[in-house]
C-alpha cells in the first residue's frame, strides 16, 4: 500500500497529543511538514515529534510535492479558507470539527474539493474509537432490542478561563469559533448519534446566554428525530454548579449508559443482566480515524464518517442555534 504523506496546519494543544503523532504512527502514514501562525511554535512542534519540514506558510506547505494530505488544525473561523487552498492545490483534506462556521461554508467546502477530484475527511474521530465501536456493536446485535430514544447531558461549571473576557479562549469568541461550547463538544454527541441511528432529519432548539461571562450560547436544550424514528433529547450547560456527563440509549428490550467524554466502562442492560465493557481510550484518540483515513486512501475500507454525515452535523447545530444567533447578530 502507498504511504500517505501528511502536511499539517496548526500546531496547537489538539494537534500535540490528541492528533498529531497519529500521522506518524498510523500504519502507512508520514507527517512530514507542519506550520503555523506562530513560527516558533511551528519549529518546536517539528523538533519534538521529528518532523522534517517546518513551514512559515499554508501556501509553502500546501505546495511542497511531497505532501499528499493536509490536516487543517486551526480554529473554525479558518477552516473554510484553509480547505480551498488544500483543496485547490490538488491534495486530499482533513479538517477538524466542526468542517465550518455555518452549514453553507461546508456546502462550498465539499463543492470545490469535488471540483478539485481529492478526497475530504472531517475530525469526528469518535466513529472510530474501540469504546464507541463497542456501543454500535452492542445496538447492531439487537442486545436492547429496537432504540427508543437516546438522552445525552454534558454539564460543566465555567473553566477559570472563562470567567474573565481578557482571558477568554478562542472557542468562545463567536469571529473565531462560531458557536461556544456546544458547537464544540456537543457536535461530537450528535454526529456519533447520526453515526449510530443515521441522519438526523428533524431538529429544535433553544440556546441562551445565562451566566453574561461571554457573547456566545452557555445553555442549550434540543430534540432531535432520525430518519430511522428514533428520538433524541439532549441539555448543554457550561455555566452550572455541578459537572455531569451522561449518555442514555433507550430500547425496547434494555439501555445502554455511558459517560462521553471519558472512557469509564460501558453498561449495558438487557433482559440477561447487567454486563460492563471497559474499553480505554488509546493514546492519542485520533489515530483510530487517522488509520481509516489512510486505509481510505488505500482503497481497503471506507472511513466511517462520511462527508454528507459531517455537513449534517453542522447543519444540526445551525438549527439548534439559529434564533440564539439572530439575537446576537452573528
Amino acid at each position: 500500500m502507498a504511504t500517505i504523506r501528511w502536511g499539517m496546519i496548526g500546531c496547537g494543544a489538539v494537534a500535540e497529543v490528541k492528533s498529531g503523532p497519529g500521522f506518524y504512527k498510523a500504519n502507512n502514514s508520514q507527517l512530514v511538514a507542519v506550520t503555523s501562525a506562530d513560527p516558533a511554535m511551528t519549529k518546536s512542534f517539528a523538533e519534538r515529534h521529528g518532523v522534517p519540514k517546518a513551514y512559515d506558510t499554508s501556501e509553502q506547505l500546501v505546495a511542497d510535492a511531497e505532501v499528499d494530505a493536509v490536516y487543517v488544525a486551526t480554529p473554525p473561523s479558518s477552516h473554510k479558507p484553509l480547505s480551498l487552498v488544500v483543496a485547490k492545490a490538488g491534495k486530499h483534506v482533513y479538517v477538524e470539527k466542526p468542517m465550518a462556521m455555518r452549514f453553507e461554508e461546508c456546502r462550498e467546502i465539499v463543492d470545490v474539493c469535488a471540483q478539485q477530484g481529492v478526497r475530504l475527511f472531517v475530525a469526528f474521530y469518535r466513529r472510530a474509537m474501540p469504546r464507541f465501536l463497542k456501543i454500535k456493536e452492542w445496538i447492531d446485535s439487537g442486545a436492547i432490542g429496537e432504540v427508543r430514544n437516546v438522552r445525552a447531558v454534558q454539564h460543566q461549571p465555567p473553566a477559570q478561563e472563562d470567567l474573565s473576557r481578557a482571558t477568554l479562549p478562542w472557542r468562545l469568541k463567536p469571529e473565531v469559533s462560531g458557536g461556544g461550547k456546544f458547537l464544540d463538544m456537543g457536535i461530537h454527541e450528535l454526529d456519533l448519534f447520526d453515526f449510530l441511528f443515521g441522519a438526523i432529519e428533524e431538529v429544535h432548539g433553544i440556546a441562551s446566554n445565562q451566566a453574561g461571562l461571554y457573547d456566545v450560547e452557555d445553555t442549550v436544550t434540543a430534540t432531535w428525530r432520525h430518519a430511522s424514528g428514533v428520538q433524541g433529547y439532549g441539555s448543554w450547560c457550561y455555566v452550572c454548579g455541578h459537572g455531569e456527563d451522561f449518555v442514555e440509549i433507550v430500547g425496547s428490550k434494555g439501555r445502554i449508559t455511558f459517560e462521553f467524554f471519558t472512557d469509564k466502562p460501558l453498561t449495558l442492560v438487557n433482559e440477561s443482566g447487567t454486563q460492563t465493557a471497559d474499553i480505554p481510550n488509546p493514546q492519542h484518540v485520533q489515530q483510530p480515524f487517522i488509520q481509516s483515513i489512510v486505509d481510505d486512501l488505500n482503497g481497503v475500507a471506507p472511513c466511517p464518517c462520511n462527508v454528507e454525515s459531517a455537513v449534517r452535523s453542522t447543519w444540526v447545530a445551525d438549527e439548534v442555534l439559529k434564533n440564539y444567533r439572530k439575537q446576537k447578530g452573528y
